[in-house]
């Protein structure tokens, strides 16, 4: 009797040793990222996110991050994990033309004269709306959350302030991506460069162009604001960002694990990331005025009608044109899109100046 209780008492010790084992056991995953570590998405956004995700994982998850494109190029990133060269993945969808057919240019048709507000509740909307086409981007992967800045896109320039639509014409603009946000800014007149995001401040120094279009936050972010003194209100599309997930390493996961994962990628992600742009769109405008000696600008009003009506007019051509040539309800979109905007846009002059105390 003895034996068997003292047999009994050492096969519970092992299970519990073995369990407790279990609980403990950490899971390293890889963070593929594009941007330096000094970016503000990363210290403001990123960098709490995975903190948070540690933390909630009482440190059995910890990320182990990769910068500036050490893993892989900024188009590779969704391909890095779907391969599980990299467990985790974040970039921004409009960095090759046809990679992400529903989201790369999913922004780019934003109205000009209207600031883009609650722009992750709009996308969410599209999604929605259109799950099949939504979905194709994120396959192979296990997907988390997609983020954006709400306004969009603006025309920064280095010397000369662009006040009126005329002024445009025949500058050099630097535009990152391709796309949608090039035919609109030639359709206004000006001479489209392409340029990576990570080359545009060196072209500007060097004087290879006179601007480019960025939004709010890369003029701090990128250091664009050192060489741009003058930024003019005109939305020229918005761009958005995605978080991914390595299938294998999720499915690798423990059950409450994946819990802490989907839990940080639903709301939570949301809040988080909405609260960084749009504190990041106030700081950064507020500290290029007042650092940098920057200064926004505003069109006068029949501009901005002008431009609403002629990028409209691209947007159809453009968009509608090619996502349909891809096989996507580029009709249906567009309409959706529209119609959802109605809701989730206000008078970009009113909203951005009010928003910086100007």
């Amino acid at each position: 009797m003895k034996k068997t209780f003292a047999a009994l008492l050492s096969t519970l010790v092992c299970m519990t040793f073995a369990a407790g084992n279990a609980r403990a056991e950490e899971y390293l995953l890889s963070l593929n990222l594009t941007i330096p570590p000094t970016h503000n998405r990363w210290v403001k956004a990123i960098k709490p996110w995975v903190e948070e995700l540690e933390k909630r994982s009482d440190g059995r998850i910890k990320v182990e991050p990769y910068f500036a494109g050490a893993l892989s190029k900024q188009s590779e990133v969704m391909d890095s994990v779907r391969n599980g060269m990299a467990d985790l993945g974040e970039a921004g969808y409009a960095v090759s033309i046809g990679n992400f057919l529903f989201h790369e240019q999913l922004m780019a048709v934003a109205t000009p004269s209207r600031y883009t507000q609650n722009t992750v509740d709009l996308i969410r909307e599209m999604e929605k709306a259109f799950p099949k086409e939504a979905e194709k981007d994120w396959h192979g992967t296990h997907y988390l959350f997609t983020h954006a800045a709400d306004a969009g896109m603006f025309i920064a320039t280095r010397d000369k302030p662009v006040t009126s639509l005329d002024q445009l014409k025949g500058m050099k603009i630097g535009v990152s991506g391709g796309g949608v946000r090039a035919e609109r800014a030639r359709a206004l007149g000006a001479t489209v460069v392409g340029i990576p995001t990570p080359d545009m401040y060196m072209s500007l120094e060097k004087g290879v162009i006179d601007g480019v279009l960025v939004d709010v936050d890369l003029l701090i972010s990128r250091r664009i604001g050192e060489v741009v003194k003058h930024m003019t209100l005109l939305n020229m599309g918005g761009a958005c960002f995605y978080m991914t997930m390595s299938e294998s390493a999720y499915d690798n996961l423990p059950d409450d694990l994946k819990r802490v994962v989907d839990e940080l990628s639903g709301d939570y992600a949301k809040t988080l990331f909405s609260s960084f742009w749009n504190n990041s769109i106030e700081s950064s405008g507020k500290k290029w005025i007042s650092e940098m000696g920057g200064q926004f600008h505003v069109l006068p009003p029949e501009d901005y009608e002008k431009a609403d009506k002629l990028l409209t007019d691209v947007d159809k051509q453009a968009w509608i044109g090619f996502l349909s040539d891809k096989g996507l309800p580029a009709e249906a979109m567009y309409q959706k899109f529209r119609e959802l905007e109605k809701n989730y846009s206000v008078d970009i002059e009113r909203s951005l100046l009010t928003t910086l105390g100007k």
